[in-house]
């Protein structure tokens, strides 16, 4: 039986483990909306949005970590949905974040 093994290209902060209540803002063509932020990587996050669910033409967006005290680098990240999943979605930051998986985990926790 062969298994499928999930391969990312960065190590990912899972909140449910590390810290909960985290949230964020997306803006998509200059409307923001809150979501809570569910896990986060140097390439992306995974976020669940309150409904409605975001419209299926929003491809691009802005992120910012809600409440962290990040000195920015979480703020105004331009980003793609990658995937969608009900009121779950997968950004991909562009470009990419550059802070260590330790990092990201001491900003959230």
């Amino acid at each position: 039986m062969e298994r499928s093994l999930e391969r990312r290209q960065f190590g990912r902060v899972h909140l449910l483990a590390h810290g909960s209540g985290k949230t964020c803002t997306i803006t998509v063509q200059g409307v923001g909306r809150k979501a809570d932020l569910i896990d986060i990587s140097a390439g992306g996050a995974r976020l669940k949005l309150p409904p409605p669910p975001l419209d299926p033409g929003a491809a691009r967006l802005v992120f910012s970590a809600c409440e962290i005290e990040d000195g920015g680098l979480l703020q105004n990240l331009s980003a793609t949905v990658q995937w969608r999943n009900g009121f779950e979605i997968g950004l991909q930051f562009r470009p990419e974040l550059n802070a260590s998986l330790r990092v990201l985990q001491n900003l959230v926790s």
